[in-house]
């Protein structure tokens, strides 16, 4: 069997154990709590390789997590800038690509808050770079900055350019809950974050790509959501009977919706984006990614495992058990472990 694993993440040394000792030394739980990101396969690409063949993974995938702005920021107290270290992280990546081309591939990290020097980085890292990693938002100044915000667009008709998919990743920048009015009991917070809150920014951000117009400005994007994009799958009847009930209240007035050229009153369709959209099946949910299956079409999931920090038990081992026992076709489940990635990715090598 072949899986090509399109979420995982990998942090080349010294960067995950230099943020861990920050992490501690300033007290800084922005991103969860400290064990979430010490497993030392993070940095140790010989280890990721011995779980990669002890589950049958063929291919490994690297992407970034959310904590990747503190790493990046944290480097500031070596003296480097985040220019510095966001070249010398896709330095480090493309070396380990070119050690183990035959099993490890890779996205460039690009900072999107580094504005023209992240299109610089995009240009410099295209030819080995499998796409390119971002998260869902950015602090900017004194605002929280989506995707598609107007200062990014220069990013997206770059990335469609350059024909490479742009994985996003969750960024915890988006809460849900007060913190003065936290509830009782062990990790509630990080609970509501994770369980809850990082499943609404995805949503939230592939919402606004769509819905701002920015796959119609480039058709050609394809952009990759982890967590099975959130709610994503399970909103489009929701947007779908939304337009309608729109565009009839659009029709009464005589007014003309359908019109792309006219963006002050075009009005959008969620469900005419799917071929944009990928999503991965780091749900933990069997009966989600079948569901998704059927909403989305079996063309647009990758099979993901968030590896190493989901535990082992409900990331790679079960992820790929709860699919092969599901009750989905022999030929969906091969679109989603291999046949997907392997089209979008234009891999040769497996």
């Amino acid at each position: 069997m072949m899986i090509i694993d399109c979420h995982s993440h990998h942090i080349s040394a010294p960067y995950n154990t230099n943020y861990l000792t920050w992490a501690k030394e300033t007290g800084h739980r922005d991103y969860g709590p400290p064990y979430l990101w010490n497993n030392p396969v993070f940095e140790d690409i010989s280890k990721r390789i011995d779980i990669m063949k002890e589950n049958h993974i063929t291919y490994s995938v690297i992407t970034y997590s959310s904590n990747i702005v503190q790493i990046v920021d944290s480097a500031a107290v070596n003296g480097l800038s985040p220019k510095e270290v966001v070249s010398d992280l896709n330095n480090k990546a493309h070396e380990t690509v070119l050690n183990h081309a035959e099993s490890i591939g890779a996205t460039a990290l690009i900072d999107l808050r580094l504005g023209d020097e992240a299109l610089a980085e995009m240009e410099r890292t295209c030819d080995w770079a499998l796409g390119f990693s971002v998260l869902t938002a950015y602090h900017m100044g004194q605002k929280l900055a989506f995707l598609d915000d107007p200062a990014f667009l220069p990013f997206w008709e770059k990335a469609e350019r350059l024909g490479k998919p742009v994985f996003i990743h969750f960024s915890s920048l988006y809460k849900i809950h007060d913190k003065e009015l936290l509830m009782p009991g062990y990790m509630n917070d990080s609970m509501l974050c994770a369980g809850m809150g990082q499943l609404m920014e995805d949503s939230l951000c592939i919402s606004r790509l769509v819905l701002s117009g920015l796959f119609d400005r480039f058709p050609g994007l394809k952009v990759v959501l982890g967590q099975l994009g959130g709610m994503y799958p399970f909103m489009l009847e929701r947007f779908e009977m939304l337009y309608h009930m729109h565009k009839n209240g659009a029709d009464k007035k005589g007014l003309n919706v359908t019109e792309p050229s006219d963006l002050d009153h075009f009005l959008r369709n969620y469900k005419n984006y799917t071929d944009n959209i990928y999503v991965d099946t780091h749900s933990m949910s069997v009966s989600g990614i079948r569901c998704a299956a059927e909403i989305l079409g079996e063309d647009k999931i990758l099979f993901g495992s968030d590896l190493p920090i989901t535990p082992k038990s409900w990331g790679i081992e079960r992820g790929i058990e709860e699919i092969q026992k599901s009750v989905l076709k022999d030929s969906v489940k091969d679109k989603i472990f291999y046949a997907n990635a392997r089209k979008l990715l234009k891999l040769q090598c497996v």
